[in-house]
């Protein structure tokens, strides 16, 4: 059973058993790991974040960082899925009204209800901070309209967490759970077919009329920009853990391989020093990725003055990383690596989608810089 205790033993474990059988039948076929998120509800992996009175293991970012990295080593894309969930329901925790959290969070601890994020739009692109979905009222009820551009588990999760404009609140923002089945929802025909992270689904929703009641709204009116800060600690932490478990996956075979490759004259491949040299880096940059994304992940849970910058930097950091990382070990797979006999050629193609995947890598560093010189 899944516990803060064994969360990398057991995870790992379940990785190997859950998740590698269907890796490249996800990317292959661009195919939403469907069987392997059906068996992260039934193992309690989506009650993470959710607070022990709830049923759920009372995890943080911390915790949250530790599945999402290990996750990451066996498929990118189940684990980008599952941090989807894990951030949204960070944002119900922290501000759910006691109505909406007696209602989904028992239910989400038990894998009965999964979450996605809908933050993103065209009109912002990887900014998603400026929404241009509106609101309107209609008696007691609130009317959505525009569209999300990319939803990532689109039709998989139960609920989409929904950041909006207030109607009631000049300037101000809101965010709503809305459910995957609601009237005047439409899923567009899938326009996903990525380089890489093939398997998630994402593709834009449109909110045409969909008819809310205020008790879906997460917190008070106009509250969503704050409620939008916390969601983007999670977000972008968990990513740097989902690309820091991609390196250190690309690391390990690659040194898989230097071992097995054998000259004709008996020696290996590692047995060239500059292979070796070559492997140095590899380990010291998959190393660094996930120290400062679990240094980052603790600062916040601790509400440290630096949290944020930490966690800034920790993405950008791993993004870097691991496309250095799979480049180097692409090229230490020489022939086999390219002809696919290795994964390395998908960690490539998975790794190149750290640097454009909202907030980009110069979106973050135009975060963090604002955040270092205050």
């Amino acid at each position: 059973m899944l516990t803060l205790q064994n969360l990398t033993t057991y995870t790992q474990e379940f990785g190997r058993k859950h998740i590698a059988p269907l890796t490249k039948r996800t990317d292959e076929e661009a195919r939403f790991p469907q069987e392997a998120y059906e068996t992260l509800r039934k193992e309690g992996f989506m009650g993470l974040l959710v607070p022990k009175e709830y049923g759920g293991l009372g995890g943080g970012n911390f915790e949250h960082a530790q599945v999402c990295y290990n996750l990451a080593q066996f498929c990118a894309t189940t684990a980008l899925c599952y941090m989807m969930h894990n951030t949204s329901t960070a944002c119900l925790v922290a501000f759910g009204s006691e109505e909406l959290k007696n209602e989904l969070l028992p239910k989400i601890a038990k894998g009965e209800v999964s979450l996605a994020l809908a933050f993103s739009e065209s009109g912002s692109g990887t900014h998603f901070g400026l929404p241009d979905i509106t609101e309107s009222q209609n008696g007691a009820k609130r009317i959505l309209n525009g569209c999300k551009s990319f939803v990532t588990s689109a039709q998989h999760a139960n609920f989409y967490l929904t950041y909006t404009n207030s109607c009631q609140v000049a300037g101000e923002k809101n965010i709503w759970l809305v459910s995957k089945d609601s009237q005047n929802l439409v899923h567009e025909a899938s326009t996903w077919n990525g380089l890489g992270m093939r398997g998630n689904a994402s593709m834009p929703v449109q909110y045409n009329n969909v008819e809310l009641e205020e008790k879906w709204r997460i917190g008070k009116e106009g509250e969503g920009e704050a409620q939008a800060g916390l969601v983007a600690m999670y977000f972008v932490t968990g990513l740097g853990a989902v690309y820091s478990g991609l390196g250190n996956a690309a690391y390990e075979c690659a040194l898989a391989h230097t071992k097995e490759r054998k000259y004709t004259s008996g020696s290996a491949l590692k047995d060239v020093e500059l292979v070796r040299i070559h492997l140095a880096d590899l380990y010291t940059k998959a190393q660094s990725s996930i120290a400062l994304v679990l240094d980052a992940a603790k600062s916040f849970d601790e509400v440290g003055a630096a949290a944020a910058p930490k966690i800034f930097a920790c993405r950008i950091n791993a993004t870097h990383n691991v496309m250095d990382i799979c480049a180097l070990a692409l090229r230490l797979g020489g022939g086999k690596a390219y002809n696919k006999a290795l994964p390395l050629e998908r960690y490539m193609r998975d790794a190149l989608a750290s640097q454009v995947m909202a907030p980009s890598l110069d979106v973050l560093k135009v975060w963090l810089g604002d955040a270092i010189t205050g």
